[in-house]
């Protein structure tokens, strides 16, 4: 796929998407610590008081690391209150049972959607991720996302608008993101919700592009303001 484009607005190159979507969070952010044997250690802040370090538990998943895609080792803390019981502090590029981060996650969709073909046959923006996810999983992942669409779109908006101040969110997009000809035509039971995750998507990865920005720096502001967004929808 060398390139995809949206109505009036070209949508980023291979090239482009390697240089500036290759790498997840852990390569291009200060949110990780690397331990000694190589995996990821993520401490988080403390929930609130009264709450003490209670260990660590690990999960596994996947990531980028200069365009390669590669399964790491996640520690994630536990914290442990007298009288509210544990929890545990969540990465801001890490999604529950998802089995790869935020940046995984978004370009496998956006590939997807993206494309003429269907899902046992496209093409995925970055070779890598012909390795992982597969098909099955990738469709397990689009309608886990659809319910929440509208509110992913309105969270990478703002996290965009607030990088690119003082200058106007437009500007970067003058000719519009609509969605590829033929993505509303296909066998979605939910088409609006669909054109509302392929923007998000789309306004997350052109702005990286625009902005010279890593892309998974600009999904994890996204998702802080996730939760955020979804009160003032609902």
């Amino acid at each position: 796929m060398s390139e995809i484009r949206g109505v009036g607005d070209p949508v980023p190159s291979v090239e482009q998407l390697e240089q500036f979507a290759g790498s997840s969070l852990c390569e291009v952010g200060r949110v990780y610590k690397r331990r000694s044997d190589g995996d990821l250690q993520y401490d988080g802040p403390r929930p609130g008081s009264g709450w003490v370090g209670h260990g660590y538990f690990w999960r596994w998943l996947w990531v980028l690391r200069y365009q390669d895609l590669i399964r790491v080792r996640l520690w994630k803390r536990r914290w442990k209150h007298p009288t509210k019981g544990t929890c545990h502090s969540r990465p801001p590029d890490e999604m529950g049972r998802i089995s790869g981060c935020s940046l995984v996650y978004g370009l496998a969709l956006f590939g997807w959607l993206s494309g003429r073909c269907g899902l046992r046959v496209h093409e995925p923006v970055l070779f890598s991720l012909k390795k992982a996810p597969s098909a099955r999983t990738l469709f397990r992942w689009l309608h886990r996302a659809l319910p929440r669409a509208l509110e992913t779109q309105q969270a990478c908006r703002l996290a965009v608008i607030e990088r690119c101040e003082p200058r106007p969110f437009e500007s970067l997009f003058p000719g519009g993101l609509s969605p590829p000809a033929g993505l509303l035509r296909r066998h979605f039971g939910d088409p609006p919700a669909v054109a509302s995750l392929w923007r998000a998507l789309a306004i997350v990865l052109c702005a990286a592009v625009k902005l010279r920005f890593p892309a998974a720096l600009l999904l994890a502001e996204a998702r802080c303001k996730e939760a955020d967004v979804k009160t003032q929808v609902h």
